[in-house]
């Protein structure tokens, strides 16, 4: 009998966590967002093409250095300007319609926006790491090499080169590997990481969290104003968390 009770028990847990690691849409009112789960893995972070070489002669996307990632949720889109607008009341952005990834709001306006929706939904949304950022924007456990991201860009972003100077509707180009979509291109997304320059010479290799204070936050993926080498899945931009552009939005994460 007590051995039935164990093995129940066991199957239910597995069950359980089983379920855990599905792909779920949230609801908020009446306006629903999609999380996608990633699996973990392992992968290599940089490039050799590395960011614009700075006047130190030190280049922040260096060194190359291999990383773990632990199994995620990470939004299949952008935040929209619909979910921001639910959640804290009113739309900042510069460009007004529902289905557009939000934009002008700081990092900090992103810490409000998502203890807000954490309250309204009883769970733990965060922003990626960079380290994450960077994983899933290679594809994950299918990303290939470091220049995955970057072939036939165009038919998954809209950068400089096709937005014709405009935002667009998130999702209304081809999704990644992992069906994720706009990770290059439409606006840039602020991720949890400050900013250091030596960053990748001081963090651990297993699920990276950055430095721990700095001056800057960091944003990822480039926008609809960015030419293509600035949406390289390993280019690293920022800015204090205080400022705000109509070329930055956010992408919501959350641990198992």
């Amino acid at each position: 009998m007590n051995k039935f009770i164990i093995l129940l028990f066991s199957l239910v847990s597995l069950h359980t966590y089983a379920q855990k690691k599905k792909n779920y849409t949230e609801k908020v009112d009446e306006v629903t967002f999609d999380m996608i789960y990633v699996k973990g893995g392992e992968f290599q972070m940089g490039d050799r093409k590395g960011d614009l070489v700075l006047d130190t002669g030190e280049n922040p996307s260096l060194p190359l250095h291999n990383v773990k990632i632990s199994g995620f949720f990470v939004g299949k889109f952008e935040v929209t300007q619909n979910l921001w607008e639910t959640v804290m009341g009113k739309n900042p952005s510069e460009t007004k319609m529902g289905n557009l990834p939000v934009e002008t709001v700081s990092w900090n306006d992103c810490q409000e926006f998502i203890k807000k929706l954490n309250t309204l939904t009883g769970k733990d949304y965060r922003l990626l790491t960079e380290a994450e950022w960077e994983y899933v924007a290679r594809g994950g456990k299918k990303h290939s090499d470091e220049e995955t991201g970057n072939v036939n860009i165009t038919d998954r972003a809209w950068i400089l080169d096709n937005s014709e100077g405009k935002l667009n509707a998130v999702g209304s180009k081809q999704p990644n590997e992992l069906g994720i979509y706009d990770l290059q291109g439409n606006v840039w997304e602020w991720v949890n990481d400050w900013y250091a320059v030596d960053s990748y010479k001081k963090t651990l290799s297993d699920d990276p969290q950055g430095v721990q204070n700095g001056k800057h936050k960091v944003y990822r993926g480039g926008s609809y104003m960015s030419e293509e080498e600035f949406c390289r899945p390993a280019y690293r931009n920022y800015d204090e968390p205080q400022i705000k552009q109509s070329f930055i939005g956010l992408r919501l994460a959350r641990s198992l």
